[in-house]
């Protein structure tokens, strides 16, 4: 029993020794070429997105023995190894890089002064570039129009801020012929531009940052933008409110408006029409009426003015007071020293249209070359209780 016991006990011995021997050849296969040492690794990796660059920044752990650090993309095809003094504490590494567009992993890793490298620490960045601006818009613009008070109003059309557009540059003339510029954030609706010079465009780009952390902002193309102005003064004349009558008309209701052609059926009042001066009025109207207590048939009434425009594109606008009655009434505007007849509106005037009562009645047209051109209303009436009252017209150069 005791031979037994003996011979139990050398055979664990050996069969332990033979298990430690293998054991621990297992460990010396891996430390062959003597101990591995690791540089200290980069915590808190961060890259920030920029205009066809980047940003890495992270934290260089407290390794005084760290002399490198290697960047590395495009599954290491791409690298840059920067030099580092490091001291004892923990440093900001923080490092701009040149690089193309689109999403890219970059890896960073530590070296010490024996080539011993630190763990990888990897992030994702998005660069953006040419591509990406490409696709920039501008904000839109529902109305630019110069005011009599010599400024310029802009109201803007709605915006998606999650586009990453932050506001636009808005760049116009002063009176002074001296540039101006400001920024309208993509909150504002209105933007007034102060001692606009009219008859100059402006000009505008909208600005983008695409993510809160990107480095650098980027921008639309810049567009050039034409103005609403008030151009009535410098083409036409006696356009109220408050219509001057000539001297020769008197002062009764019923007058002929200066400096406006006007038809003599339209003055059927005893030769007399075209203004109405009724005491209810808010003011003096340009004015056709045909009404069965005496004022006969119009059957081809114009009132207009002819001038001479430049190339461009505009707008003539009648503010109307009361229109009664069937007959169809037009404000027209048509290429020529005069209105075409009324039966050939349709088919000879540049625009028209049938104007509502009380309200800005305003048509637009466009001159390919500069030209002579007739603006106005007509009718044809007949004493039927019809009538057009207008207290003002205005043209203007459009955008």
């Amino acid at each position: 029993m005791k031979k037994s016991s003996i011979v139990f006990s050398l055979l664990l011995f050996v069969m332990v020794a033979l298990f430690s021997c293998s054991k621990w050849d297992d460990y010396k296969k891996y430390t062959k070429d003597g101990e591995i040492l690791y540089s200290g690794k980069v915590d808190s990796l961060k890259i920030f997105s920029g205009n066809q660059r980047v940003r890495v920044q992270g934290l260089l752990p407290a390794d005084p023995k760290i002399v490198k650090v290697k960047v590395s993309w495009n599954d290491g095809k791409d690298s840059i190894v920067y030099n580092i003094t490091k001291g004892v504490g923990i440093e900001l590494f923080e490092k701009d890089i040149a690089v193309s567009e689109g999403v890219v992993t970059f890896k960073v890793q530590t070296y010490d002064a024996a080539g011993n490298s630190s763990l990888i620490t990897s992030s994702t960045g998005t660069i953006y570039g040419p591509k990406y601006q490409s696709g920039l818009n501008n904000r839109s613009i529902t109305s630019a129009e110069l005011l009599t008070s010599g400024t310029a109003s802009i109201v803007w059309g709605s915006f998606d801020s999650s586009t990453g557009a932050q506001g636009t540059w808005v760049k116009y003339t002063k009176v002074d012929n001296k540039t101006d510029s400001l920024f309208v954030p993509v909150t504002q609706n209105t933007t007034s531009l102060p001692n606009y010079k009219s008859g100059t465009p402006f000009m505008l780009r909208t600005q983008y940052l695409p993510s809160a952390t990107s480095i650098d902002l980027f921008y639309s193309p810049w567009q050039t933008a034409g103005i609403k102005y008030d151009i009535t003064n410098q083409y036409m004349v006696n356009t109220g409110p408050g219509f001057i009558a000539t001297v020769a008309s008197g002062t009764g209701r019923w007058r002929i408006p200066q400096d406006w052609i006007v038809t003599d059926d339209v003055k059927n009042a005893g030769g007399l029409g075209g203004l109405d001066a009724g005491s209810w009025l808010p003011s003096v109207a340009l004015s056709m009426e045909a009404w069965d207590g005496g004022m006969g048939t119009i059957p081809n009434g114009k009132i207009y003015q002819t001038i001479n425009l430049p190339a461009g594109k505009y707008a003539f606008m009648a503010s109307t007071g009361d229109i009664g009655g069937s007959a169809s009434k037009y404000l027209t505007v048509a290429i020529g020293s005069s209105l075409p007849d009324f039966n050939d509106v349709a088919s000879k005037a540049l625009v028209f249209i049938s104007p509502t009562k009380n309200t800005d009645n305003t048509i637009t047209f466009t001159l390919s070359a500069a030209s002579q051109v007739s603006l106005g209303i007509q009718s044809s009436m007949t004493p039927n209780q019809n009538f057009i009252k207008v207290f003002k017209v205005r043209l203007y150069s459009m955008p």
